[in-house]
């Protein structure tokens, strides 16, 4: 095992050709300790990172599979600010596999690829709205709205054609997709939800956010509340 030096000085453990099981559970572990920005470091020299944490985005541990794809967004920020053509390789990927595969096998690539467009605005908004355009997929429809919601907070104007849809989805059955779709439209600065979201604000349909590392439980009432105290400002 060799050890690679970062510009915090922190020892991480870098795994040697033919350590591939090694690497993989230090990029777990990082996930695990939330270092995204120590994978994109290390990500710069061991493309391998990359495959590894493409691999946990489809995690039966949910909190791993949100991890994964919030380092996928660093390690895309990282290498999109060298202004090369190798930060679009991720997105690409990403996009591929939703474009060719069917939702049952591309689910986890929304998030990922609003995490990457997130990651660093400026360099990929023409990306912004591709990753809503797979909304009316019910498979794939969590992941765009907690993109919409992570773009949003960025460049609400990138993806200002999709607030209808993003707004149908208040009247989802599924409280998971209720609650996304109220936390995405505070975000949206989608004023003309206010009579919808204020009907919610009762709901006590429960779910799960992932927000700074970490799945939150809240209900779709508290996330209805919350928007329509950003739209206050909007």
């Amino acid at each position: 095992m060799c050890v690679t030096r970062i510009a915090d000085a922190r020892e991480i453990p870098v795994a040697k050709k033919g350590e591939d099981v090694s690497l993989k559970d230090d990029v777990k572990t990082l996930l695990e300790n939330k270092e995204f920005e120590t994978l994109a470091e290390i990500a710069k020299d061991k493309q391998r990172v990359v495959r590894y944490l493409l691999s946990f985005l489809y995690s039966t541990d949910d909190l791993l599979h949100w991890r994964a794809a919030e380092a996928l967004g660093a390690v895309a920020g990282r290498q999109g600010s060298d202004n090369s053509d190798s930060g679009r390789n991720i997105p690409r990927r990403l996009i591929w596999s939703l474009m060719e595969e069917s939702g049952a096998t591309a689910w986890p690539a929304p998030e990922a690829l609003g995490a990457v467009v997130s990651s660093r605005i400026s360099v990929y908004p023409d990306l912004a709205p591709i990753a809503l355009s797979f909304i009316e997929d019910p498979v794939l429809s969590r992941g765009v709205l907690w993109s919409a919601r992570k773009i949003a907070e960025k460049r609400p104007d990138l993806i200002a054609d999709s607030i209808p849809k993003v707004m149908e989805l208040l009247d989802s059955a599924d409280a998971t997709l209720r609650g996304h779709a109220a936390w995405a439209l505070g975000a949206m600065r989608a004023v003309e939800a206010r009579p919808a979201l204020e009907k919610l604000t009762g709901d006590a349909g429960a779910l799960a956010i992932y927000e700074t590392g970490e799945l939150v439980h809240t209900t779709v009432g508290e996330l209805a509340k919350s928007s329509l105290r950003e739209l206050l400002h909007a």
